[in-house]
């Protein structure tokens, strides 16, 4: 009689082939549900409420998923993928999940009807190289100095979000901050952190203001300080501005009272040298990352001289960014070339915090952008949404590639690779097919959640694409039409797609190849709990 052969510990539970793969879609798409209804102009927000019982009310994908707390190792691979999109692009998570999902639901079909994964999987690659490849042909071409292109692009980014009354506004202060850091050699994304957003409560978002320097909410040392300063000369320094006391503990015994009063000037002497420094560069604000003694604060606003301190790195950088100023560590050797310039400094106070504004700034490479509202989520959810706008002009201007957005270019996509079906042989074509079905969720999706027949909507825009002529008719859901969605301003950036459309597939693809979960006694299987 033979012997079991025991590898695994007593209580390790094996889930293997078709429902292991049950086990993975089910969880994903119980994700993708959280978050399907918040797609396009129409669609819903979600309550989400965490362990403190703080509120956050929002239709962001990315922001939803953020929150979710998953267990679930498939559903986490998810969420992760669609990150890495908010990440590289800025938007597009929410269609990121939904194609994701449904391309793995669409397989499950397939393997219920004794189709093999390899088959699948092998036509799902094929799909998506060939839909890469239509996308970069088709996608038209962009200046970076297209200004009403570029707008409508913004646009179409806030069409979905709570902000979409002011979207012109907004529009415009998010093209006049990146132009500030732009350039032509593809690396305006990486630079969007330069766009620094200062939340102000208090008024309306349509006080809103672009400051050409930085915002940064600190308070000057000594309120005997001027307010405004006006042709600011900035010294940036890391540098303690106090008496440098030694390491180690020591006593100094006086006898003479006259000793008293040299050591005093001695101490005065340190600080006077510093000051002059200063004075003779005609500098009039100091912005310093370390502290500023109370009684150097005194001795700078008696001659007139600004001065904020203990400033952050992230400001810090921003500053320097904004005033084209050096920092300095050795305050001996700070000179002209080293001090940064502002039209304007202001100190001021919004709603219960200080603020210090450098505005003016020559060429600045770090902009603000004040954001200023009456509540403090409805900031929070501006924030947001400039956040991903930013993001996606600065992502177009990289790329310099724009489609049609509501839907057109997935439609499009669809019917090519449904033509590419019929080319290739074997049940590959069934995966193909599938994976144009998984392309045509989106704009399914942006109808049901404006409240329309999808069978009748979904059959207009097929008819639609008769040419390619017609490869940017699209369905407005703000409108409800089937129309030319280009001609109609409804623009979003072809990395989007593309990156969905890669990040997709690969998920699919892996998830597809697991055909066995081993769970450690005492974990969860990663399906539904």
């Amino acid at each position: 009689m033979s012997v079991p052969i025991l590898i695994l510990k007593e209580g390790t539970e094996e889930t293997k082939e078709k429902e292991a793969r049950m086990h993975n879609i089910k969880a994903m798409m119980a994700i993708t549900e959280t978050v399907r209804s918040t797609l396009g102009p129409k669609g819903m927000n979600k309550m989400l409420v965490d362990g403190m019982g703080d509120v956050t009310i929002t239709n962001d994908g990315a922001e939803i998923l953020k929150n979710l707390d998953i267990e679930n190792v498939a559903a986490n691979m998810m969420v992760n993928i669609a990150k890495a999109i908010d990440e590289k692009v800025g938007d597009g998570t929410t269609t990121a999940v939904i194609f994701s999902a449904t391309l793995l639901n669409n397989a499950l079909d397939l393997i219920e009807q004794n189709v093999h994964p390899k088959p699948i999987t092998h036509g799902y690659k094929l799909a998506a190289d060939k839909a890469l490849s239509i996308l970069s042909k088709i996608a038209d071409d962009i200046s970076i100095d297209d200004k009403v292109l570029l707008k409508n692009i913004a646009k179409t980014a806030m069409n979905s979000k709570d902000v979409v009354g002011l979207k012109d506004f907004f529009a415009d202060l998010a093209l006049k901050a990146i132009n500030h850091i732009k350039d032509e050699e593809g690396t305006t994304f990486p630079k969007v952190s330069n766009v620094k957003i200062v939340k102000a409560p208090g008024k309306s978002l349509k006080d809103s203001e672009l400051i050409n320097g930085v915002y940064i909410q600190k308070e000057k040392v000594n309120n005997a300080m001027p307010n405004i300063i006006k042709n600011a000369k900035i010294a940036v320094i890391r540098r303690k501005l106090d008496v440098v006391k030694t390491e180690f503990d020591a006593q100094i015994r006086i006898s003479n009272p006259a000793d008293i009063q040299k050591f005093l000037n001695q101490e005065e002497k340190i600080l006077t040298d510093y000051l002059n420094i200063f004075k003779e560069l005609g500098v009039n604000i100091i912005i310093n990352s370390q502290d500023i003694s109370d009684k150097f604060g005194a001795y700078l606003a008696r001659e007139g001289i600004a001065a904020i301190k203990n400033l952050g790195e992230d400001d810090l950088k921003s500053v320097l960014k904004a005033t084209g100023a050096k920092r300095v560590d050795d305050l001996p050797s700070l000179t002209e070339a080293d001090l940064g310039y502002a039209e304007t400094i202001k100190f001021e106070k919004l709603d219960k915090d200080d603020y210090t504004i450098l505005a003016g700034c020559k060429n600045p490479k770090s902009v603000s952008i004040l954001l200023k509202g009456g509540l403090e989520k409805i900031l929070s959810t501006a924030e947001i949404t400039l956040n991903d706008v930013l993001s996606v002009i600065a992502k177009t201007i990289d790329t310099k590639k724009i489609v049609a957005g509501g839907g057109a270019i997935y439609i499009e996509l669809a019917k090519k690779l449904r033509d590419y079906a019929n080319e290739v042989s074997g049940k590959e074509q069934l995966a193909i097919t599938a994976f144009a079905l998984a392309l045509e969720e989106i704009p399914k999706t942006l109808i049901k959640n404006a409240g329309l027949d999808e069978i009748e909507k979904m059959t207009e825009l097929r008819a639609a694409h008769k040419t390619d002529n017609d490869k940017w008719i699209g369905i407005d859901t703000i409108s409800n039409t089937i129309e030319d969605n280009f001609k109609k301003g409804i623009i979003e950036p072809a990395a989007l797609v593309q990156h969905v459309l890669k990040s997709g597939s690969e998920l699919a693809n892996l998830i597809l190849r697991v055909d066995r979960i081993i769970s450690a006694k005492g974990s969860k299987l990663p399906g539904l709990d």
